[in-house]
């Protein structure tokens, strides 16, 4: 049944969107890579996000539910599996490839649903530039690799998804040397925006070019910083 308010009335109270499962994901890739205990609150224990806190258990963070919209992570990569399924999240699978490729073993990365017809091929040949030995499955899910990753420089297609991006300027501050990552055709921009505020809040430092983001220049052998940290709410109903 339709219901409809009067004119003249007035509604009054107060609104608070949800958490970004964006920044969310984005958060526990860093709290997986910082030594210490992380406090994440105001998250939002959605599908994509608890794919993200599997995906690093899996890599070696012990997670902590404190309660509904607050966890506790304990750092440090150090993977207890060869398998890491990412369910149905494309963001999780673009962002954790290149932080598994940081460990010396193989680590199969997969997922589920129609994740398993995604394109991931952007992901293969940077990765094999920077170090990584990689098995995939004809450009789709699963891939495979092994690590470690050791930074260099590479040139990325940034015309289909920033999301592969991302994983590289999470993963690479910790690798053993430098990197220069070169975007070309950069999209969803907003995003690589929310990742380098992401990084600068774990005590990360990325240098790049202001306005068309086409070229990083990251520092290996930094050290994520365990912090206290309220994830931001999601004004829009994108995610990437």
């Amino acid at each position: 049944m339709d219901s409809t308010v009067p004119l003249g009335n007035r509604l009054q109270g107060r609104v608070i969107p949800p958490c970004s499962k964006s920044y969310a994901q984005r958060a526990l890739a860093a709290a997986l890579l910082a030594s210490g205990r992380t406090t994440l609150r105001g998250i939002e224990l959605c599908n994509d996000t608890r794919s993200a806190i599997a995906a690093i258990e899996a890599l070696g963070a012990s997670v902590e539910i404190i309660d509904q919209n607050t966890l506790t992570i304990e750092g440090g990569l150090a993977p207890r599996t060869n398998v890491l399924n990412v369910g149905e999240s494309g963001l999780a699978a673009r962002l954790f490839t290149p932080i598994a490729s940081l460990a010396d073993r193989p680590i199969c990365i997969n997922g589920e649903g129609t994740l398993r017809h995604r394109p991931m091929s952007m992901m293969v040949e940077p990765l094999m530039e920077l170090g990584v030995e990689v098995r995939d499955g004809g450009g789709k899910l699963p891939i495979e690799v092994c690590g470690p990753m050791r930074g260099g420089r590479v040139v990325v297609d940034g015309s289909m998804s920033s999301q592969f991006i991302t994983g590289l300027l999470i993963a690479l501050p910790v690798a053993e040397r430098d990197t220069t990552i070169e975007v070309r055709g950069a999209v969803s921009t907003p995003y690589l925006d929310m990742t380098l505020d992401t990084l600068k809040r774990f005590g990360i430092e990325v240098m790049y070019h202001e306005g068309d983001y086409s070229e990083f220049y990251i520092e290996g052998g930094q050290r994520y910083e365990a912090i206290d940290y309220t994830i931001e709410c999601d004004w829009s109903s994108a995610a990437a």
